[in-house]
């Protein structure tokens, strides 16, 4: 009975072990609060990231809507393009091209002269070909070529109506050989035909050709 405290004296261990046993108690309590703010701070940092989601959002939204706009405009671009167009950009209207009826004329208004083109010819050509002219290859080529480019010309400002004109000048040097040229048109003999002119000295020749055929 000795192990048994009398009644007066307080009973220490107990207390202790309850103490003990309170301490452990109160541990987890401390850990669960700990726990509860930790998620509550999770929670308060996450709430800003979704308004920036929104935020993101929001600017994908605007910028299809923008290009979703210009291509809307440039299809009514491409559209306007070759016609007037309907303010929807509907497809283009084509211009409506002029016609003319025939006019059943066969003859010219303003008919072509022959003595005119004999005198242009001659100027022209006397002008170029003189006694100061010396033949060479080169040279004389593109000199005939544009005298008969200026005999077209002035041809051309006598306004014969309904012609078409050809122009052939030739140039060669006398080295004691012949020269045979022949031309064949199919033509209308009343309305169709040429003018020749030639220059010729000892030392070289020029001969022009002008065919005017009548075009309807």
């Amino acid at each position: 009975m000795a192990d048994t405290p009398p009644e007066g004296e307080p009973v220490t261990e107990n207390i202790q072990t309850s103490g003990a046993n309170a301490a452990v108690e109160s541990a987890p309590s401390k850990e669960k609060e700990e726990k509860s703010v930790a998620v509550a701070i999770s929670k308060e940092k996450l709430k800003p990231s979704k308004g920036k989601d929104k935020q993101t959002n929001g600017k994908e939204k605007l910028s299809r809507t923008e290009k979703q706009s210009t291509s809307q405009r440039a299809s009514i671009s491409k559209s306007t393009m070759g016609g007037v167009t309907s303010p929807l950009g509907m497809a283009a209207q084509q211009k409506a091209t002029l016609r003319y009826m025939p006019t059943y004329r066969l003859e010219p208004k303003n008919p072509l002269k022959k003595e005119r083109l004999e005198i242009i010819i001659k100027a022209v050509m006397d002008k170029s070909y003189n006694e100061e002219y010396m033949f060479h290859p080169k040279h004389s080529l593109h000199m005939a070529a544009q005298v008969s480019e200026e005999i077209k010309n002035r041809i051309k400002l006598q306004n014969f109506d309904r012609y078409r004109y050809i122009v052939i000048v030739s140039v060669g040097e006398y080295l004691m050989q012949g020269l045979y040229s022949m031309i064949n048109f199919l033509w209308d003999a009343e309305k169709d035909g040429f003018v020749s002119y030639v220059v010729e000295t000892p030392r070289y020749f020029a001969i022009c050709t002008v065919f005017y055929i009548y075009y309807d």
